[in-house]
């Protein structure tokens, strides 16, 4: 089930993002990201959080901020339902962009079979991992029908 995420979804939502991502938004940055506009799509599936999109739309442009499915969902269709989704009602949208990490193979799959095109990258990106390495993110954008 996908519905429109809320305030109230965001204790979740921050243990799903602490739990998929090095580099985690805290419960405050998440509050804040709400109420200066951005959207959270949910995935639930028995009441349970299978998956959230977090977006932010700046004129004719929605930016992917996050995306993560928890561990027991993945490889299920969950981000594909959630990015599906995202662009069937990105109406009045001209482009979707993203950031991926480059060793995130399977993402980038996804994101190609969407439609959506390696633009570039940004060296260096990610903060340091346990090892000390930076990691670099691949830009893609999707552009929409007009």
């Amino acid at each position: 089930m996908l519905r429109a995420g809320s305030a109230g979804d965001l204790q979740a939502v921050y243990a799903l993002n602490r739990s998929c991502f090095e580099e985690y938004w805290s419960v405050g940055s998440l509050v804040s990201a709400l109420e200066s506009g951005y959207d959270l799509l949910i995935c639930e599936q028995d009441g349970e959080l299978a998956g959230y999109l977090l977006t932010l739309t700046v004129v004719d442009e929605i930016q992917v901020m996050q995306i993560a499915v928890a561990p027991s969902f993945r490889r299920r269709g969950v981000a594909r339902l959630l990015s599906e989704a995202l662009v069937a009602g990105a109406d009045g949208i001209a482009t979707v962009t993203l950031e991926v990490r480059l060793s995130n193979i399977p993402a980038r799959r996804l994101y190609a079979a969407l439609g959506f095109a390696e633009t570039g990258y940004r060296k260096q990106y990610y903060a340091p991992n346990a090892a000390g390495i930076c990691e670099d993110a691949v830009l893609m954008d999707l552009q929409l029908p007009s």
